[in-house]
């Protein structure tokens, strides 16, 4: 099967298994290849909170706006909750938080994030998005159009990934689920950095440095 070649990878939930997986594929080559560098990809504010199929269409529906307000965030079993949209966010706060004490950060941080999800969601180059998680055809193509709307024709193609069923491939970390089921789902895409020639030469420049002062540091050769 020919692969499908795209630019940027878009994870988009449900939980941080999609984000984890893409990166365990795709910065695998990063000092070794030009087949994928960080560039291609991004962070969302999907990444490291649970989002169900309903919230992450409000994302799309509110345009990335009021999804994170205080008045709508509780608590369960020590984490936080938005309790009118149902996403979880592990991440984002310590156990048991005092929320007024550490909303403003967090908040800041979805917000930031928010902003750079909608970028990469519009941004020109072919872009792939991964989810983790079954949805039925019609909750598919309503997803599909919910991106396209962004898109504005720019050429996109989304995959959705469920490895429920197969055992985890680190029984100690089961929220990583089955690499093997990831790394054949993976396999039908490529990745290449949509970043000019010279800045992907410059990057890996300061890279390579990287690697020799360490080497240096710990006289390892």
């Amino acid at each position: 099967m020919r692969q499908q070649t795209f630019n940027h990878v878009v994870g988009l939930g449900q939980i941080c298994r999609a984000k984890y997986n893409i990166e365990r594929k795709w910065t695998e080559h990063r000092r070794t290849g030009w087949r994928a560098t960080t560039d291609s990809l991004t962070r969302t504010v999907f990444d490291w909170q649970a989002t169900p199929y309903p919230a992450l269409l409000e994302y799309f529906r509110r345009d990335f706006q009021g999804m994170f307000e205080l008045e709508d965030l509780g608590m369960l079993d020590g984490r936080v909750v938005n309790e009118r949209y149902g996403t979880l966010h592990r991440h984002d706060f310590p156990d048991n938080p005092d929320l007024a004490l550490h909303y403003a950060a967090a908040r800041s941080r979805h917000d930031h994030l928010c902003r750079k999800t909608r970028n990469a969601i519009t941004a020109p180059l072919p872009t792939l998005f991964i989810r983790y998680g079954a949805l039925a055809p019609a909750e598919e193509r309503t997803l599909h159009d919910a991106i396209a709307a962004l898109r504005r024709d720019q050429p996109f193609a989304l995959a959705l990934i469920d490895d429920d069923g197969h055992p985890p491939s680190d029984p100690d970390e089961p929220w990583q689920g089955n690499h093997d089921y990831w790394d054949r789902a993976l396999s039908r895409y490529s990745v290449r950095s949509g970043a000019p020639l010279s800045r992907i030469l410059a990057k890996m420049a300061r890279e390579q440095v990287l690697r020799i002062a360490g080497h240096i540091r710990h006289l390892r050769f």
